[in-house]
């Protein structure tokens, strides 16, 4: 992975920290977009850098080619002047340059492959760079709304939590039952001690034509059985 995937990677992670529970999301969304931008432009301005290296070892390479084939032809003269010798020299200057720019062609190969590939992260970059701000407005409606959906969430969480009001509910209907039940016992205890006689109360609970005839019945056998009538 290049390092500016890994950037693109961090920049993303980011992102999508800011836009959970943020109080002003569109802000932060803001200076996220501005981060990621000034990323690119760090990540332009390497490889800017790299293309310049990437050039001057293109330029060496051709001079040294150049070169080699500047000995070359001082070697053909030295020979066609018949001084074998020079000649010889000029060939061993022309080998030298020709190894130097194999070297460097190779060099310069890796590092052109390696600044279309960064080109490649650019281009990708700057793309998901241009998406993101497209849907700017429309992250933050996600952000808005799952934030409603937590705070809803949460509210309910506390109300099932909360159960004093049941309770005090409950205390309070117990409590009027009891009163009611109080009420009642006062009642009952005010009717069985509301004064006078006790047995004349009994008569009148058992009717007062019930009970005379009963007492003269009582009252007749009682005088026949004591020879009084």
């Amino acid at each position: 992975m290049s390092i500016f995937s890994r950037l693109l990677k961090v920049g993303q992670a980011f992102g999508h920290k800011v836009v959970e529970g943020m109080e002003k999301p569109e802000l932060m969304l803001d200076q996220a977009i501005r981060d990621k931008d000034e990323q690119i432009k760090d990540a332009k301005k390497a490889i800017q850098q790299c293309i310049a290296t990437e050039r001057q070892t293109k330029a060496l390479m051709q001079k040294d080619k150049a070169d080699k084939f500047t000995w070359e032809q001082k070697a053909e003269a030295a020979l066609k002047a018949g001084k074998e010798d020079l000649a010889v020299k000029a060939l061993q200057r022309a080998t030298e340059h020709e190894q130097k720019a194999n070297d460097l062609e190779k060099n310069w190969q890796t590092q052109r492959n390696a600044v279309d590939e960064l080109k490649k992260d650019i281009f990708k970059l700057d793309d998901e760079l241009a998406e993101f701000k497209r849907n700017k407005d429309f992250v933050i409606a996600q952000s808005k709304a799952a934030e409603v959906k937590k705070q809803i969430y949460e509210a309910k969480a506390r109300i099932s939590k909360d159960s004093s009001a049941d309770d005090l509910m409950a205390r309070l209907k117990a409590k009027a039952e009891r009163s009611g039940h109080e009420a009642e016992a006062a009642k009952e205890l005010a009717d069985s001690f509301e004064g006078g006689d006790s047995l004349e109360k009994e008569f009148k609970e058992l009717g007062t034509t019930t009970a005379s005839i009963d007492v003269q019945d009582k009252l007749a056998a009682l005088k026949s059985k004591v020879g009084t009538a």
